[in-house]
């Protein structure tokens, strides 16, 4: 049986003197890879990890990361990434569900996704179905030693696996970027331009980060090196590829992926022509890779005609091995279906779909309520099932305002969670109090918490979530009237802004934006209410280059002057 560990020691054994990581300047060749890897396995098996048994890591990325992973699997461990900032209730959760794992010889890693009723799915991944996955992409890009790989992604996110470990199975270099640098989009687009990158991996909201930059005749320049841009983990627009190729040109060859994180990685890819796919909304996710079969399925498991849109699923002998005690799950997605006189593992997706003309498949939504904001997979259930916890609350009915639930979402918006409560006294602050607890932070700064008499009810008695959006949008508007007209401080009304934004309380007027968790996509919501609710001269560098809210304060009070 293949090991990936093993494989990469192979690799720095044919290139010990290359360079293997980089990371803040500092750098690790593939003889020090491997040596500080096989140095981590005797440490954790001293320590008595065992093999099958479940490692977890909870850090933020750094040129420790590899040689962490690599000795965990030379140990016999399973890597178990986990957001280091994960609520200590749901951490504790995840950990104690992780160690009572009982793992397979394969297993290889456990990636939490989000989950019904409150609580996380841990997916395992084996060394298998990986290595399958990071040899197609390493033979489908042909990737070189020479090549330069982007790293960006949270460890906790599966999308990391492949910026981490592709480039490794061919002595090419993987840069690590500094979590600092991937919240801004100008230190980020300075970071590749001096990393030398040649094959970035992005989700779309980074890449229209990007977009929102000044523009600068030196545009085209930015990427001299970069000759693959991957872009994967939500909802494409056709808009964002125009955007890029207007503004940075056309010799970037540009890909759209995709792939939950169940099905290992990647199953469908896309390579994105210079013209838009007839008969597209959104730009295509492609054809399977190699080992992957794909149906579209309607209410009945019939297969949908072209055109007609119905559930994706992912047919394949290299998906994840299943769900993490998955025993306890109801409604299992994994499932056996007939194809082609074969009885193949599939994988129910819960995205729907449609094949166009061309053969290409196409993203139209979710199933379920499942959402994507900012390249974070929420399930609006979890949220809703969260806060009806509270022993006050009556009703909760939660919906996602511009988010990527169809061709037309955004994926840059938020998730307006309304409740009703017969205790007058409680706030929507004390009810955020509450969810800080139990809800992941990249999720809470997503939440805006609206309280309402009654939840709207359509004719056959459901919540009628068409009227929450109108609902939504009158709050809006009476907030920022009511901060235009109001006799708050500039300081004070930034500082509110700052609180609703990153869901922080108190927030000194000398704490940096992005060290409290704002990144590009917050930057930017933040510049959209600085514009209406205070004045629309207000700029993106001046959130970049004033990142205390005394300093953006003395800034705007210019402004206004």
């Amino acid at each position: 049986m293949q090991r990936l560990e093993k494989l990469i020691f192979q690799q720095a054994d044919r290139t010990p003197k290359a360079v293997a990581v980089e990371y803040n300047g500092a750098r690790l060749s593939y003889r020090e890879l491997k040596e500080q890897a096989l140095e981590k396995s005797r440490e954790l098996r001293a320590s008595g990890i065992a093999r099958g048994q479940s490692v977890p890591i909870l850090q933020d990325r750094s040129l420790e990361t590899l040689p962490l992973m690599l000795g965990i699997w030379e140990a016999g461990g399973v890597v178990v990434p986990i957001n280091p900032n994960t609520p200590p209730k749901m951490l504790e959760g995840m950990l104690e569900d992780a160690s009572q794992a009982v793992n397979q010889e394969d297993d290889c890693y456990i990636v939490y996704t989000s989950g019904s009723e409150g609580r996380p799915k841990g997916v395992v991944g084996t060394h298998r179905s990986l290595i399958q996955y990071l040899n197609w992409q390493v033979k489908e890009f042909a990737v070189k030693g020479t090549d330069v790989f982007s790293q960006t992604a949270p460890l906790s996110f599966d999308f990391s696996l492949k910026e981490l470990l592709v480039p490794l199975l061919c002595g090419a270099r993987v840069c690590i970027a500094d979590r600092s640098i991937v919240m801004g989009a100008r230190k980020f687009v300075s970071w590749a331009y001096d990393s030398k990158i040649t094959i970035m991996c992005s989700v779309p909201t980074l890449l229209r980060s990007i977009l929102q930059l000044p523009i600068s005749p030196s545009d085209r320049g930015l990427f001299p090196s970069l000759r693959a841009l991957l872009i994967s983990g939500d909802m494409l627009r056709w808009d964002d590829v125009s955007g890029w190729r207007e503004r940075f040109g056309d010799e970037v060859a540009l890909f759209n992926l995709y792939g939950p994180t169940e099905t290992t990685v990647i199953k469908l890819f896309y390579p994105i022509p210079e013209t838009r796919a007839a008969g597209s909304t959104n730009v295509p996710v492609g054809q399977p890779i190699d080992g992957a079969d794909v149906l579209v399925l309607d209410e009945n498991d019939q297969p949908c005609a072209p055109g007609e849109i119905g559930q994706i699923v992912i047919l394949s002998d290299w998906l994840a091995r299943g769900y993490l005690n998955g025993d306890r799950m109801a409604g299992q997605p994994f499932c056996i279906v007939e194809h082609k006189g074969q009885q193949r593992r599939a994988y129910r997706s819960g995205d729907m779909g449609r094949w166009l003309s061309d053969g290409n498949l196409e993203l139209m939504g979710r199933k379920d309520r499942q959402v994507k904001i900012r390249g974070y997979r929420i399930e609006l259930n979890e949220v809703e099932s969260i806060i009806s916890a509270h022993e006050l609350i009556n009703d909760v009915a939660s919906i996602a305002i511009n988010a990527s639930t169809n061709g037309n979402g955004k994926g840059d918006g938020v998730i307006a969670c309304f409740f009703t409560t017969d205790d007058p006294k409680l706030t929507q602050k004390e009810l955020q109090n509450f969810a800080k607890e139990r809800l992941l932070p990249q999720v809470l700064s997503l939440t805006r918490f609206c309280r309402l008499d009654k939840l709207p009810l359509s004719p056959n008695g459901k919540v009628d979530r068409k009227k929450l959006e109108s609902i939504f949008e009158t709050i809006e508007d009476q907030t920022a009237a009511s901060a235009n007209g109001d006799s708050k401080t500039v300081q004070q009304r930034i500082s509110g802004m700052w609180e609703e934004l990153l869901a922080v309380e108190s927030i000194s007027p000398e704490a940096n934006f992005f060290e409290l968790g704002g990144d590009s996509m917050t930057a930017i919501r933040l510049l959209r209410r600085l514009r209406e609710e205070i004045h629309p001269a207000v700029k993106l560098d001046d959130v970049y280059e004033f990142p205390s809210i005394s300093q953006l304060s003395n800034r705007v009070k210019q402004l206004l002057a």
